[in-house]
């Protein structure tokens, strides 16, 4: 029965009853003679006014029913709707909620996962590296560091191109995930290098696990391009706090015993014993350090610059800046000697922040040929809370226009300081700045190119020297063409070195080229624009 039918039921029967009870009243009050017979009574009864008033009492109550019934009706009809639209509007939200948070999880694990392999990397196995030795210090407990550099992994991106080489990386990280204890921490420490922590680790028990990964790496296979390959690697271990009680002196003594391991003939490890040779690589990183900073001091930096071919019309429109330092005999230092120490000393960030002042007061030097120039910035530059008011400063004082300097963070940079670098990159493009993602070409980058809005990516050098002999290097560079096309972003190959790939770039659609086949680095940046001026107006 429904809430309106019960109602008017209600209404009916209360009609009925209410009259003999009002007639029944009037006569137990008086109104109405004993010695009446029943139909005198409901006659005599109707003459009271009392009763007309009584007796219509039951019509309004019957009306009232009804509409309270059909109210009742209407607003339980209200309530499900209401209800069914709150359930649906919870439900849309919760996915929503879920998928932001599915989202976020994948940026936090971007950033602290190597983008190949998905081990952690370096940032992160650091951190966890300063949380283990200080449960170590203050339990009394040990740990143990190794670091594994693969043997001739070049020889094998030589052989089989760059997309067999990052395969390579990927079993060989899988070798060690499946190995390991779920409590050891391994990571990718970049490259062809890996990190291993082993927590509650003595020195017996770290020479096990060390003899189980070589006889692991012995014993395993790896398919690349039908050919099989046998995996080999050279291991470094020094251990927390019987080596030392410092992080970054515990790292250098993992990374001397792992180079001792290398000398001694490769596929061994070697823990580390303060022996000569390590000593000695220990203390040429400690003479880096004192070289650099008093390169700094005396400002013995120079940059040279390397130009940007535009495909489309063959002219010179941008230069990229390349680091190099002058030693105290005049010699130049390339910067693949220093950076490694200059960043394990802290030094990345005052270097980078005299590249900038340098590239800007070249900028302003050259403003009547309205050229750009581009620098590359260290990884830990993206930490420095004081990166962007340096670039700000430096953009401010020398006047520079929109798009004249270039700011080039590498892929795994990006990666790693994710939520910074895209709030770089806003501020960056505030101030007319373009950004620039280099080294770019591995899968996972695809997906994190949606939240950086840069304006240029440079395809990294492995995938360009492949272009000629392995055609899957050209369908990777036809995808990123497309993607980057598809966002108004422009593409460049680096590392040119055949004058034949020029034509090759084009017909896959990049933008620019750089490499020897286009030009070397020059100091001179202004005679070269002399000289690439007088030949375009020759040839007109």
């Amino acid at each position: 029965m429904s809430e309106t039918t019960k109602y008017t039921v209600f209404g009916v029967l209360f009609g009925f009853c209410f009259p003999i009870g009002a007639i029944l009243f009037l006569y137990l009050a008086g109104y109405v003679p004993d010695n009446q017979g029943l139909v005198a009574v409901v006659v005599s009864a109707h003459d009271n006014a009392l009763l007309y008033v009584i007796d219509s009492a039951p019509l309004f109550l019957g009306l009232f029913a009804r509409i309270a019934g059909i109210r009742q009706d209407r607003l339980l009809e209200f309530s499900a709707s209401l209800e069914h639209k709150v359930a649906i509007k919870t439900e849309s939200l919760r996915r929503a909620l879920d998928e932001a948070q599915k989202a976020n999880d994948q940026i936090v694990h971007m950033a602290e996962h190597d983008a190949l392999t998905g081990l952690l990397n370096r940032r992160r196995f650091h951190n966890e590296l300063e949380r283990w030795t200080l449960f170590a210090l203050r339990y009394q407990r040990s740990l143990a560091l190794i670091f594994i550099d693969l043997d001739n992994f070049k020889l094998v991106n030589d052989t089989y191109g760059h997309l067999a080489g990052d395969r390579y990386l990927v079993e060989v990280s899988n070798l060690l995930s499946r190995t390991m204890r779920t409590t050891d921490i391994v990571a990718r420490w970049g490259g062809d290098e890996f990190a291993i922590l082993l927590p509650e680790t003595s020195r017996e028990g770290a020479i096990r696990v060390a003899n189980k990964l070589l006889h692991l790496f012995n014993a395993s296979d790896i398919e690349l391009d039908e050919q099989t390959v046998r995996p080999s690697a050279s291991l470094g271990m020094a251990l927390y706090p019987e080596h030392t009680t410092d992080i970054d002196t515990l790292i250098m003594y993992a990374d001397a015993a792992m180079y001792e391991a290398k000398d001694a003939g490769r596929n061994c490890w070697r823990l580390y014993s303060a022996s000569q040779h390590e000593m000695e690589r220990v203390q040429e990183h400690i003479q880096w350090e004192a070289r650099l900073r008093r390169a700094l001091e005396n400002d013995q930096f120079i940059l040279f610059y390397q130009p940007l071919l535009r495909l489309s019309d063959n002219t010179t429109p941008g230069y990229e800046a390349l680091l190099r330092m002058e030693d105290r005999n005049g010699e130049l230092i390339s910067p693949g000697l220093f950076l490694e120490s200059a960043e394990h000393f802290g030094l990345s960030v005052p270097i980078d922040q005299m590249v900038i002042r340098k590239a800007a007061r070249k900028i302003a030097a050259l403003s009547d040929h309205r050229l750009w120039i581009s620098l590359n910035l260290a990884r830990t530059s993206l930490d420095d809370p004081e990166l962007f008011e340096q670039i700000e400063k430096a953009v401010n004082e020398n006047a520079l226009g929109s798009g004249q300097l270039h700011i080039e963070i590498t892929e795994m940079a990006a990666l790693e300081y994710l939520d910074k670098t895209r709030t770089l990159i806003t501020k960056l493009k505030s101030i007319g700045c373009s950004v620039v993602l280099d080294d770019f070409g591995h899968g996972p980058a695809f997906h994190f190119l949606q939240q950086l809005p840069v304006d240029m990516i440079k395809i990294n050098g492995d995938l360009t020297r492949s272009l000629a002999t392995q055609p899957g290097s050209q369908a990777l560079v036809k995808d990123i063409v497309s993607l980057a096309q598809e966002k108004g972003v422009q593409v460049a190959a680096k590392c040119i070195e055949d004058e034949n790939h020029i034509d090759l770039l084009r017909e896959l659609g990049v933008d620019y080229a750089q490499g020897f086949a286009i030009g070397v680095p020059v100091e001179a940046i202004e005679q070269r624009i002399f000289l690439s001026h007088n030949v375009t107006q020759n040839e007109e």
